[in-house]
């Protein structure tokens, strides 16, 4: 489902009369009303009188709701879960159709301690320090954000959900969407693979694509509070893959600082997989590649034992094919234990998916490398829910995201 109320701390809106920024946040009300959208304002204390004549004089629509601390089960103060409760309470929504838009540390750990996701409106205030998230500069950009990535219901080109893990993809490897710069359209592969400086508008695509990924897994409810990230680490041990690094910095910026480097740990270097299946399709010769060059070199940080209980945890990767090394990501998360398990990526090569079980899973250690071989594991075959459509509604949402951007 795509968001359904915008939550404002009342210190974004209530703001100067006749300035450029609160004209822009009038506009931005309005908009969100014309569209449908409730909007609320969360405020400590009760707002007075006067703050109430203040808004009705800033050409403000009226709001679907006002929440203080009266309303708060227990009186509990900001930050706590129970305020985004009294909120989806009272318009009976859920957590994951909401924005927050605040200024304060309290208005972000409010956010964070929800699961909801947050912008921060930095025209109201600075960053609070120890905080991390999106920026908003003008209220504008909170109705650009909505537009781009919260209106839409979720959209995968493949899909696949079993016991306690899901996979999403959001388009298929070699999709070709818009772009502004060096050209009209850019392939996945141009921006991830050959690392081509492509922009969508006056954006990195990578950013675009990333923030489509998450903001779908929000959308589809995949991201509960407090949950942890990784991404699958690169062949090469004690490296982060440079061309997943915006992975994380915009997993770090919209779920509030839970991207966990050292949960999946690379501790011996491996065969570059990309690359061996490459040479083997030249002809050229080419490593074997199986699910235990994984085993034998990726493990789970020794850090998080006894941690992954309550834990869903969302592991990132750019692309998919067989899913080899999600699966590896997935074996080692349930043997610790973990709540529940996402595999996002961006791109998805060919239609089919490989779950690996071992076949005696009390030999698997997750915090030490493991002797097994591909002998150890048995294979199914899977096949993913493909939506032909994805990529054409992705298309055209792009190009009319970049239409507009030229108003």
């Amino acid at each position: 489902m795509p968001a359904k109320a915008v939550l404002f701390d009342y210190k974004t809106i209530l703001l100067k009369h006749g300035t450029p920024t609160a004209t822009g946040t009038a506009a931005l009300l309005h908009s969100l009303v014309a569209k449908g959208l409730q909007w609320c304002i969360l405020s400590t204390d009760p707002l007075s009188p006067d703050q109430k004549e203040q808004l009705q004089q800033l050409g403000y629509p009226e709001p679907s709701l006002l929440i203080d601390q009266s309303h708060i089960a227990g009186g509990k103060r900001r930050g706590s879960p129970a305020w985004i409760d009294a909120v989806t309470t009272a318009l009976h929504l859920q957590r994951y159709e909401l924005l927050y838009v605040g200024c304060t540390a309290m208005d972000w750990r409010t956010a964070i301690n929800s699961g909801v996701m947050y912008q921060h409106a930095a025209w109201a205030a600075s960053m609070p320090s120890g905080t991390t998230s999106l920026v908003a500069r003008t209220p504008g950009d909170v109705d650009r954000f909505l537009e781009m990535f919260l209106s839409s219901d979720p959209s995968w080109s493949h899909r696949a959900d079993q016991g306690n893990w899901s996979l999403r993809s959001l388009l298929s490897a070699s999709a070709l969407l818009p772009s502004t710069s060096p050209g009209p359209t850019f392939r996945l592969q141009d921006v991830f693979t050959y690392k081509k400086p492509v922009k969508i508008a006056d954006a990195d695509a990578r950013s675009v694509l990333m923030l489509f990924v998450l903001a779908n897994a929000y959308l589809e409810d995949l991201i509960p509070a407090n949950p942890y990230f990784c991404i699958y680490p690169s062949s090469t041990s004690g490296q982060v893959s440079e061309r997943l690094k915006t992975y994380l910095d915009k997993a770090a910026a919209l779920f509030h600082g839970y991207y966990r480097e050292d949960l999946l740990v690379r501790a011996v270097d491996a065969p570059d997989t990309s690359l061996e299946r490459w040479k083997a399709s030249q002809g050229q010769a080419a490593q074997n590649i199986s699910i235990a060059t994984q085993a034998q070199t990726v493990h789970l940080g020794s850090g998080y034992r006894g941690k992954l209980g309550t834990k869903t945890v969302v592991v990132l990767d750019d692309f998919t094919t067989h899913g080899m090394s999600l699966e590896w990501a997935r074996l080692l998360l349930t043997a610790a234990g973990a709540q529940r398990i996402v595999m996002l990526t961006v791109g998805k090569y060919g239609s089919r998916h490989t779950r690996y079980d071992l076949k005696d899973p009390s030999t698997l250690a997750p915090y030490q490398l493991n002797s097994l071989t591909a002998d150890s594991f048995t294979t199914t075959s899977l096949t993913p829910v493909f939506d032909p459509q994805a990529q054409d509604r992705l298309y055209q949402h792009l190009v009319t995201s970049l239409d507009s951007s030229k108003d």
